[in-house]
């Protein structure tokens, strides 16, 4: 692999890893609202966001940083009272708590509606005030913002359909192949992926914490824990699984500490890094060995999600950065190429039917069953035992294969996503 196309993968892992605080949806709405405001130019005295089902799903039950609250108008509100854009993801983060009190009172005069016929990753807030309007629009990817304007005039302006006719991650993501990624991971100088130490230390710390306080459903804290009842046993596998839900408990609760996210999402930035780290510790590998086998997880994550879609009614946790994780474990354990991909296909025969029904506290029950599964799919793969063209979506090929998952979540399930949120709307209790 020549200079250029390492400079290439390593570009694409520096643009599709990025800090978060809150949870991805409600942070590119607040992302959205302190556009809005800032174009405004003055404290806004109302709110109206127009959002996709899918942004709308996936930040309505989820706890807001410093708030022990949850939804999409606080959130936004929260950013419109910190109009500062350039922040991007991490708006929630720069946010002043004296300012809460205003920001509940912005929250109720803050209306959200669903959009039709737009991307899956649609946002459009209008900041109200002194008169005037302030108004940002962000499209295909959580920092996309594609319009900026003040009383209808506007102050950049993208072309909608070059931007709605783009690949959901960039494009360069969909040039990927499983075996570019494993030749990558084993000549890349380990120097090169030194900017991966960041990632480490962030998600680490916010495992230690989900570990550490009773957040959400405690499923990490408890899967550890098990052990002394000896209902879980105490291997590797079981501590990645709770490692890595531990942060996805505290993340999903409302922990006011950032993660780096992947492919957008800070969850699948957690389960696409936490397991490879664990295991790496569990197993005494150096940390040349480990930041190898994170950038193969990380890419093979990036590389699913655009066959899977940016936003989708499968579990990009679940699904992509699982499939990731195998990939990783696979190579850092000393596993061939051959047995990466049958790996990805078992994966493929397991875990296809793991919907998104929103952000919330129990997307850490998915995140511990999808780790465990890549554990199982990978410990397989190395004893050279994987699914085959026989079993179900599964091919031969391992490009064909991601192609068939992307095919399920976008054609095959294309009405569940608004069956879900039907049934999160109108839910008792």
């Amino acid at each position: 692999m020549n200079q250029q196309q390492i400079d290439r993968y390593i570009r694409l892992i520096r643009s599709e890893t990025a800090p978060a605080m809150g949870c991805t949806e409600p942070a590119a709405g607040a992302l959205c609202a302190a556009a809005a405001a800032a174009q405004l130019g003055c404290a806004p005295e109302s709110l109206t966001v127009e959002v996709s089902s899918y942004i709308f799903k996936n930040a309505m039950n989820v706890g807001i940083p410093g708030t022990g609250e949850t939804g999409l108008d606080i959130a936004c509100a929260m950013g419109a009272l910190c109009p500062k854009p350039e922040l991007g993801l991490s708006v929630l983060g720069e946010f002043d708590p004296g300012l809460l009190p205003e920001a509940r009172r912005l929250a109720r005069n803050t209306r959200i509606s669903v959009a039709e016929g737009v991307p899956k990753v649609y946002i459009r807030a209008v900041a109200h005030g002194g008169g005037s309007y302030g108004e940002a629009v962000i499209r295909d990817t959580h920092t996309g913002i594609v319009y900026l304007g003040r009383d209808g005039v506007p102050a950049m302006e993208k072309d909608m359909q070059s931007a709605s006719s783009a690949p959901e991650s960039g494009g360069e993501g969909a040039q990927l192949d499983i075996p570019g990624i494993w030749q990558f991971g084993q000549e890349v100088p380990v120097s090169a992926l030194y900017f991966l130490r960041e990632l480490v230390q962030v998600n680490c710390a916010m495992a230690e914490e989900g570990l550490s306080h009773p957040y959400g459903l405690q499923v990490g804290r408890q899967m550890h824990s098990g052990t002394a009842a000896g209902l879980i046993a105490e291997d590797t596998a079981n501590f990645a699984a709770a490692y890595t839900a531990a942060a996805a408990d505290a993340r999903m609760s409302g922990c006011e500490q950032a993660v780096m996210s992947v492919a957008g999402s800070g969850n699948q930035g957690l389960t696409a890094t936490l397991p490879v780290i664990a295991v790496a510790r569990k197993s005494g590998k150096s940390e040349e060995v480990m930041l190898r086998a994170l950038a193969i997880s990380i890419l093979t994550t990036i590389h699913a999600k655009e066959y899977i879609g940016r936003l989708s009614v499968l579990c990009g946790c679940g699904v992509a950065s699982s499939i990731g994780v195998t990939a990783g474990v696979v190579y850092m354990l000393g596993g061939s190429l051959e047995q990466a991909e049958m790996g990805i296909r078992t994966m493929t025969a397991d875990i296809s039917g793991i919907v998104c029904d929103g952000a919330k506290p129990g997307c850490a029950l998915k995140i511990a069953t999808s780790v465990g599964a890549a554990m199982r799919a990978a410990s397989f793969a190395l004893s050279g035992i994987g699914a085959s063209a026989h079993d179900g979506i599964v091919a031969g090929d391992v490009e064909e294969t991601l192609r068939n998952l992307g095919e399920l979540g976008a054609d095959g399930m294309a009405a569940a996503n608004q069956v879900i949120l039907d049934m999160l709307l109108h839910k008792q209790g």
